[in-house]
């Protein structure tokens, strides 16, 4: 009974290790080489540490952004990037990785990053891979608590953006769905025009700002 006990036992383990292997092989891995940073996955926030990301198939969208660390002990010297946006598509079966060059002090830092060219390679071969890869416009100021998504619906660049059609019907990943209100439609609607007035507000400048405050009291 127990050495039968032990085969079915070791027959199982073995399913479950081959079961395991083949799930793994079905994500597809995005390794986000350091000093990047993972801010938002497929339009929400990334709260992990690691750097290697598991994507099933389908379209992604990623945003990253260089947050390198050149301190020495009698100086600060820390070198950030404006944020990248990628998008690509996987079949959910590829190990991927970015093209980043070895980067060893701030003043190459700083040299990358007034192009930031970076492209999506496979992590075995080395061959790109097709991706639409921008920098979101850059922001003056303090930059703690900015909201990546929110820029992206003002810019309509956010992932599977919805779009208002003008037969009431709303467009999301590239498919139509038909608005069961109106105020359904209008409230959508609504939202972009209130990211996009919060988009283009938060990159004034003062004056401009309190212009433009002066002409909302002016329209009560």
């Amino acid at each position: 009974m127990t050495v039968l006990f032990r085969t079915w036992l070791s027959r199982s383990l073995s399913l479950l290790a081959i079961f395991a292997c083949t799930s793994a092989l079905a994500d597809t891995t995005v390794v986000v080489p350091r000093p990047y940073t993972t801010n938002l996955i497929d339009g929400k926030p990334y709260k992990g540490n690691s750097s290697e990301l598991n994507l099933v198939e389908g379209e992604h969208q990623l945003v990253i952004r260089f947050e390198g660390n050149y301190s020495t002990k009698n100086n600060v010297d820390l070198v950030s990037g404006e944020p990248l946006v990628v998008n690509f598509k996987t079949n959910g079966k590829e190990q991927l990785t970015f093209d980043l060059p070895l980067i060893r002090e701030s003043a190459q830092a700083k040299a990358f990053l007034k192009n930031q060219k970076l492209h999506l390679v496979d992590k075995n071969t080395k061959a790109i891979k097709e991706a639409n890869i921008f920098e979101l416009p850059k922001k003056e100021g303090l930059q703690i608590g900015r909201d990546y998504q929110e820029e992206l619906l003002a810019l309509g660049k956010a992932f599977q953006q919805p779009v208002i059609n003008e037969d009431g019907t709303v467009s999301a990943g590239g498919n139509v769905q038909q608005a069961a209100l109106t105020n359904t439609v209008s409230g959508n609607k609504n939202l972009q025009a209130l990211e996009m007035l919060k988009y283009w507000y938060n990159r004034a400048d003062p004056q401009t700002r309190k212009a433009f405050q002066h002409w909302v009291i002016t329209q009560q």
